[in-house]
This record gives structure tokens, C-alpha cells and sequence, in this order.
């Protein structure tokens, strides 16, 4: 069985609704959900494996650019173009709390492991922690280090890790305050951590993405053949971090070899510039959204 047949090339499901162009897409904790989002300013919840939209939430002022569910799929955030970072009931469609504070259009959001805090990754070159259980909608901290725009962020269990168009990913160890800085030498518009939790994949705006040992900042690989210039496409490991992931300006998606770095596979998913992949926790399995208007579900 060649490695190609594990992957998920086959198209199994369109997911249409949103109107305008699709600027993100993530599975839930388990993988049996999924939430979207994009310029039509909402965020939407479906049922990917049958195809099917469950809700629909509005409240967002502008196009909303990212959006991270809680492990127990109760709460959501997100975030976008009106600069507020909104915390949302699932069930109810309600806006529990908006957090305010950035002084500009926000990029990305991440819950940390116990939901309790959620981090924002902004224009105004900061990241800032949010307390969702106390009823204050200041942040807790700001984290303002970068030299230009926070595209990217990923949190470990003592970590805050940020990707910026300055070309730095920065890691912020939060129990001891001290902060490492690895120079990509391009800007960065996406970061993803491997599920072994050892490397850092980094998505460059030169066409590249690169993986980084976590603990050294030692570059491991680079992986190329996918065009990203001026959009931010994502990027991603497959569950078993065997294969890389990226998605292209030209709506190809890539497969690298992680070792080797060799594309594996790589197919068009859609006519427009793909803005985002997110792999299945357990199965093989992949969301991918375009520009185009589209989600695409993936299997093997």
C-alpha cells in the first residue's frame, strides 16, 4: 500500500453556505464537528462528515478571521476585523463576553488545554491572554515584543508560541516569564505544533514552510513546491506527524514526507487560493476552505 492511499485525497463532502470567501476552518476537539468562518462575518457550525450545517452565529462587526472551540465543545472564541476577541455559549448562539483591547484587526485565537484562558494574536504586533472565567474584559497580560503584525498562535501547557510578519516565532514560557526568539529571516503567516509536541511548522511568506526543533529553535526541514506570497494559507501535520501540510495560492494543497521533505501528494481542492487546512484528531480526514467560498471535506 503506497503512502499515498493513507492520505486524504477524495473529495467526500462541499460545505456551502458562507457567502464570500472562507477564512478558516477547524475540527473540533474530537473530530466530529466543525467550525467555520469568513467575510460574511459569521461563523458557522456543521457536521462535516454528513455534510450538514447546524448553526449559524452573527454578531461580529466585520470579517472574522479565526475561531477555536473548548474540549468540551461547550464555548467558542474568535476573532477578526472589528478588533474584539468574542467568546461564545455553542448551544445558545450567545455572546458570553467581548474581549477588547487590541488596537487593531485581530489575526488568530487558541484556547489553552483547560478552556480557562484564551490567547489573540494581533495587528497592533501583540498577543494578549484573556481570563474567561472571571467577568473582567480586560486582558490578563499583553505580550508586545514583536516588531509587526501577530498572524499565528499556538499554546502549549507552559507556553505561548506566536508567528509575526517580522519573521520571528517567539516562545513565551509563561511559568518562569522568559521569552526565545527563532529569526525565520521571512515573514511568518502560520504556525502549527506537532502532535508529539517536539517541533514548531512555520509557514513563511517566501513559499516555504519550515520545521523547527521547540526546545532548540534548530531548523529541521523545509518544505516547498506551494506558492504563498501574499495570503495566509495554513498549514499543518497530519495526526500520526508523518506528513506535512500546506495549503497553496494557486488552490493546490500539498503533502510533504516530514523527513524527507519529498511532496507525497498534492491535488487541487479548490479554484482560489486555499486559506486553510485542519486535519481530523484521529482519522484520516481534512477540512480545507478557499477564498472560492467553499469548506471541502477530505478523506481517503
Amino acid at each position: 500500500m503506497s503512502a499515498t492511499a493513507e492520505l486524504p485525497t477524495k473529495e467526500a463532502h462541499v460545505l456551502k453556505g458562507h457567502e464570500g470567501a472562507v477564512l478558516a476552518a477547524r475540527f473540533n476537539g474530537d473530530g466530529n464537528y466543525a467550525l467555520t468562518c469568513g467575510k460574511d462575518r459569521t461563523i458557522r457550525l456543521w457536521n462535516p462528515h454528513r455534510g450538514i450545517l447546524i448553526k449559524t452565529y452573527k454578531s461580529h462587526g466585520r470579517e472574522v478571521r479565526d475561531v477555536h472551540v473548548t474540549s468540551d465543545n461547550a464555548k467558542f472564541c474568535s476573532c477578526g476585523g472589528d478588533r474584539q476577541v468574542y467568546y461564545w455559549d455553542v448551544s445558545t448562539g450567545r455572546v458570553i463576553r467581548k474581549f477588547r483591547g487590541h488596537d487593531g484587526e485581530v489575526n488568530a485565537v487558541k484556547f489553552n488545554d483547560s478552556s480557562s484562558v484564551v490567547v489573540s494574536a494581533g495587528f497592533d504586533r501583540s498577543l494578549r491572554v484573556w481570563d474567561c472565567r472571571s467577568h473582567s474584559v480586560e486582558p490578563v497580560q499583553i505580550i508586545d515584543t514583536f516588531l509587526d503584525t501577530v498572524m499565528s498562535v499556538v499554546l502549549t501547557k507552559t507556553e505561548i508560541i506566536g508567528g509575526s510578519v517580522d519573521g520571528t516565532v517567539r516562545t513565551f514560557d509563561m511559568r518562569i516569564g522568559r521569552e526565545m526568539s527563532d529569526n525565520l529571516g521571512q515573514p511568518v503567516s502560520c504556525i502549527s505544533i506537532s502532535n508529539d509536541g517536539n517541533c514548531v511548522l512555520a509557514g513563511c511568506l517566501d513559499s516555504t514552510l519550515r520545521l523547527l526543533d521547540r526546545t532548540t529553535g534548530e531548523l529541521l526541514q523545509v518544505y516547498r513546491g506551494h506558492i504563498s506570497k501574499s495570503f495566509k494559507t495554513d498549514c499543518c501535520l497530519t495526526n500520526s506527524d508523518a506528513h506535512v501540510i500546506g495549503g497553496s495560492e494557486d488552490g493546490l494543497v500539498f503533502f510533504w514526507d516530514l523527513v524527507d521533505a519529498k511532496v507525497v501528494s498534492k491535488f487541487r481542492a479548490h479554484d482560489l487560493v486555499v486559506t486553510s487546512v485542519s486535519y481530523h484528531p484521529k482519522e484520516d480526514c481534512m477540512l480545507t476552505s478557499s477564498v472560492d467560498g467553499t469548506i471541502r471535506v477530505w478523506k481517503k
